[in-house]
C-alpha cells in the first residue's frame, strides 16, 4: 500500500507540473514568472517531502 502511495504522489506532481506549465504559456509575462515560482517551490516541497518519506 505504501509503495502505491508514493507512486500515486509522483504521477499527481507530474501530472500537476504538465497542466500547470500549459496554463502558464496562456498568461501575460508577470504571471508567468509569479506561477513559475510558486510551481518551483510547490514542486521542491513535495520532492522533500517525499524524501522525507523514504
Amino acid at each position: 500500500m505504501n509503495n502505491g502511495f508514493k507512486t500515486g504522489m509522483w504521477v499527481g506532481s507530474i501530472l500537476g507540473a504538465v497542466f500547470g506549465m500549459a496554463a502558464v504559456n496562456r498568461m501575460d509575462p508577470m504571471h508567468k514568472r509569479k506561477m513559475m515560482r510558486s510551481t518551483r517551490r510547490a514542486f521542491y516541497n513535495i520532492r522533500n517531502g517525499i524524501m522525507s518519506l523514504w
